[in-house]
């Protein structure tokens, strides 16, 4: 049996470097492979459904080399349901569904095997994947599949709300006002990323019309969609088909998919598919034997282990060519070892350099890795190709997350400034600041994922109706607005969550005997709750479309000019300075090349504040309300309260404005 602390040995001695471990169709044959060096014994179960008692045999399967067993069936396979079932110390068998399945039935109790190629979409060959030569030029929308269209108000017929098929619907409204994928199109992102779509724990698939709910943070079956998110989840063709077809869609739309990954832990420990097919190796393990909680969820999986490591690695090769996916968000990427991340990069890199790779340079606990080992944000030197969240920009931008009543740059805070410049050069080294030190971490501005809400902790509207409840709704409008122009006009790559253009809002019913205030009537950890807090409300793009129509114009003004979209700490050091404005708070800075001059001007005060542009002519290329004025215009501009302006110095011939 495997012991604690020897795992490099065993690693020697046992890994197993194949990437056909699970199931593979060879020369007419099914080929069933597992790995589990110190089994007694493995066996093939076969079964006619996803659940009930429904056995057709079980036969053992042959141990070979390397602690792989191994057994084929003579035929090809196809509809029909399989799991293994270990033994160890030849004692009872434990059955678990395949940890390598890539198609399951209702729950992932069961893989299922069928060629995966049969379920291609018409025309899934043809479609090619959006261009993205550098992360600096995509901009980010993240999405829930629930969350996006199961409120009525998506206009997506009844049957296919929530599910992934509501992505391929075209010209779905909400009155006048364009939902769903119309949206995603009308809105101009360059990449929608979805959280987990893979086979998740907590959401009964057999009961499809039962009020449940889940973020998806509780893996079950990484290498398997989630049933839930189909129109039958009993059919496990139907979830493979119509993801595809939501790829396809969006890529014929020039939208881009990323996938919300959680390799850092598994929902289950004990009873996980690793820990029953080869207990205690895939999990990291504390000095007493216990298992190591850094995720905050009751476990971590180890990936300074070679077989884990390998899985992660085979399953995202998988997920990318399979499904044609564009990008990995890592969830507590800070678990992971920094040799793991470095080496995924490196193969993503061989399938497709243009993948996108980020995630969250934390972790959800203590781990028992030495911390200078651990893919943290501050180590972001020695993975430098990979992006990390920015938090030190979010929190300066609107206040502190774990605070709701902290405020930040765009609600009053004449402290936050020296931060909020770091994130704006890209949390890169510039020669023109030298404070706000712990800002400056990324190795390059293709590092930092620039944002202020996520799916996770207060909506942006939510916090300021927090922080900021003193202000009025049209104050606080503009605060919502400035801080989109921050984030998404920073160096970097910008990350806006779905609906947060037009103030998405999580409302909460407080529970007995609880106070109804500010806090307890919105709700900053939704990973659970009902329809009534997560679903977007598509009417209240409707009702705030001059907010959308803001977020647009600064999405239009960021793709159209390469300026914002600078890719190395170099050229932001020679092509981008803050100007003087007698003010930390008042801040100004000037994007400038040999063929264009951008000057943008962020005034977070209630009143207005004037500067003189530098010499020659200018057009407004953005306002307050997001409008362009091609009047010629020079010296002194004024810049309204609580608001952000852009403009562009005048050529004789202008282009792509």
């Amino acid at each position: 049996m495997f012991r604690i602390g020897d795992f490099e040995q065993f690693d020697k001695e046992y890994a197993y470097d194949g990437d056909d471990l699970g199931v593979c169709y060879r020369d007419g044959k099914t080929v069933f492979k597992a790995w589990s060096p110190m089994a007694t014994g493995v066996y093939l179960n076969l079964y006619l459904d996803g659940e009930g008692a429904n056995l057709i045999e079980t036969v053992p399967m042959e141990k070979m080399f390397r602690g792989v067993w191994m057994i084929e069936l003579m035929y090809h396979a196809e509809d029909i349901y399989y799991t293994f079932s270990y033994e160890f110390d030849n004692r009872t068998r434990i059955e678990t569904i395949d940890l390598y399945a890539r198609a399951c039935g209702i729950n992932g109790q069961r893989g299922y095997l069928i060629d995966l190629k049969k379920l291609d979409p018409e025309g899934w060959d043809t479609v090619p994947r959006p261009v993205c030569e550098s992360p600096c030029d995509a901009v980010v929308y993240e999405c829930h599949i629930r969350d996006f269209s199961i409120d009525e108000s998506s206009g997506i017929p009844a049957g296919e709300r929530g599910r992934f098929k509501a992505f391929t619907r075209e010209g779905t409204r909400y009155r006048s006002t364009k939902t769903c994928l119309a949206h995603l199109k009308e809105l101009g992102v360059t990449h929608v990323q979805l959280l987990p779509v893979f086979d998740y724990a907590t959401v009964d698939e057999s009961k499809p019309f039962k009020a449940q709910y889940n973020w998806g943070y509780d893996p079950l079956n990484y290498n398997c969609l989630e049933g839930s998110y189909s129109t039958d989840a009993f059919d496990p063709r139907s979830r493979i088909k119509e993801f595809k077809q939501l790829v396809m869609e969006l890529h014929k739309n020039g939208i881009g998919v990323i996938m919300d990954v959680v390799y850092n832990h598994t929902y289950y420990t004990e009873k996980s598919a690793f820990q029953k097919s080869f207990p205690y190796y895939y999990h990291r393990l504390n000095k007493d034997g216990s298992f190591s909680n850094g995720s905050g969820c009751g476990n971590e999986t180890a990936s300074d282990h070679l077989m884990y490591r390998r899985f992660m690695i085979n399953s995202l090769k998988f997920w990318a060519k399979e499904y044609k996916l564009d990008g990995f968000r890592f969830d507590l990427m800070a678990l992971h070892d920094i040799e793991t991340v470095n080496i995924i990069r490196d193969e993503l890199n061989k399938f497709d350099p243009q993948l996108l790779m980020y995630g969250e340079g934390w972790t959800g606990g203590e781990s028992p890795l030495p911390a200078d080992k651990l893919a943290y944000k501050w180590n972001s030197y020695k993975f430098g190709r990979i992006g990390l969240f920015n938090d030190n920009i979010r929190d300066a931008i609107k206040g502190g997350t774990f605070n709701p009543y902290d405020i930040g740059y765009v609600s009053g805070n004449r402290n936050a400034s020296h931060v909020l410049k770091r994130g704006l050069v890209g949390s890169v080294p510039h020669w023109q600041l030298h404070t706000a030190q712990e800002a400056c971490w990324a190795f390059e501005p293709t590092q930092a994922v620039n944002y202020v809400e996520a799916h996770d902790n207060h909506t942006l509207w939510d916090k300021l109706s927090i922080c900021a409840k003193h202000f009025s709704r049209e104050e606080r409008v503009k605060m919502d607005k400035l801080a989109a122009a921050l984030f998404i006009l920073a160096q970097g790559m910008p990350f806006i969550h779905l609906g947060q253009d037009f103030l998405r809002s999580k409302p909460r019913i407080p529970e007995e005997g609880e106070p109804e205030n500010e806090v307890t009537t919105v709700n900053h950890n939704s990973y659970n709750a009902p329809d009534s807090t997560n679903s977007v409300k598509w009417n209240e793009k409707y009702e705030n479309y001059h907010v959308f129509e803001y977020y647009r114009a600064l999405i239009r003004l960021r793709r159209n000019n390469k300026l914002f979209r600078m890719r190395t700490k170099d050229e932001i050091g020679r092509q981008m300075r803050f100007l003087d404005t007698h003010d930390d708070n008042f801040i100004v800075f000037c994007l400038e090349d040999s063929e264009d001059c951008l000057v943008c001007l962020f005034n977070p005060y209630n009143e207005e504040r004037r500067f003189w542009l530098p010499e020659g002519k200018f057009y407004t290329r953005l306002n307050e309300l997001g409008k362009l004025n091609k009047f010629p215009l020079s010296g002194e501009v004024v810049v309204p309260p609580i608001s952000a302006m852009v403009f562009k110095r005048i050529r004789r011939r202008e282009d792509n404005v």
